[in-house]
C-alpha cells in the first residue's frame, strides 16, 4: 500500500476515498473500507483511505483529545488488510481544520479525480464540522463524484465507534473492545 502526505501526491488515473478518522480500525471503519475497496473494484479505481497524522483534537482542544486505540503504523497495516491501494495522511492543523468542507471537497475531488466518496452517516469534516453526510450527497452531482454513505455498524444495540471502544477499556472490559477491534477475514 503507497502512503502519501497530500492530494497533489496521488498518481492515480481514478481513486475512491474512504472519509474518516479511523482511530483504531474497529468493526464500523472496516465496514466503510471494505464498501470503498468493493466499490474501487467496480469503477476501476484506486481506493484510498484518507486519515490524520493525528486526532484533530490533539490540535484544536488538546484537553479533549482521546487517548489512541492504536499508532498512526497500526491504522495503515489494518488499512493495507482491508484492500487499500493508499493511504493519504494528512498532517492535521489548525489551519487545515478551518478548512470550509465545501472547499475541502473541491480540492480532494480535482486533485484526486475522485470516482467515489465513501463515509459514514455521523462523520463531520472541515471548518466547525459543518461537512456531513447531506453535504457529501448535495455535492457529489455538481463535482462528479458518487457519494456513498455507510450506515452504523452495531454492536448489539449500541453503535460501534471508537468512543464506545474507549467505554469499554475504561470499563476493564478488553475482550469486548479487542472483538470490535479485530479484522474477520
Amino acid at each position: 500500500m503507497k502512503i502519501i502526505r497530500s492530494e497533489a501526491a496521488f498518481d492515480g488515473r481514478a481513486s475512491v476515498v474512504a472519509l474518516g478518522m479511523f482511530d483504531g480500525v474497529h468493526i464500523g471503519h472496516q465496514a466503510l473500507i471494505r464498501r470503498a475497496v468493493a466499490l474501487a473494484r467496480e469503477l476501476d479505481a484506486q481506493c484510498v483511505v484518507c486519515t490524520f497524522d493525528r486526532h484533530p483534537l490533539a490540535v484544536l482542544f488538546p484537553e479533549r483529545a482521546p487517548t489512541e486505540l492504536l499508532s498512526l503504523e497500526e491504522n495503515l497495516k489494518k488499512f493495507e488488510r482491508l484492500g487499500a491501494d493508499a493511504a493519504l495522511v494528512q498532517s492535521f492543523t489548525p489551519a487545515y481544520g478551518a478548512t470550509p468542507p465545501e472547499d475541502f471537497l473541491r480540492e480532494l475531488v480535482a486533485s484526486m479525480r475522485v470516482k467515489a466518496i465513501v463515509a459514514g452517516e455521523n462523520y463531520t469534516f472541515g471548518a466547525g464540522g459543518r461537512g456531513d453526510a447531506a453535504l457529501l450527497r448535495r455535492m457529489a452531482n455538481e463535482l462528479g463524484y458518487v457519494a456513498e454513505i455507510v450506515p452504523p455498524v452495531m454492536d448489539g444495540d449500541v453503535m460501534c465507534s471508537s468512543t464506545r471502544i474507549r467505554q469499554l477499556l475504561a470499563a476493564g472490559e478488553t475482550a469486548h473492545a479487542k472483538r470490535l477491534l479485530e479484522i474477520a477475514e
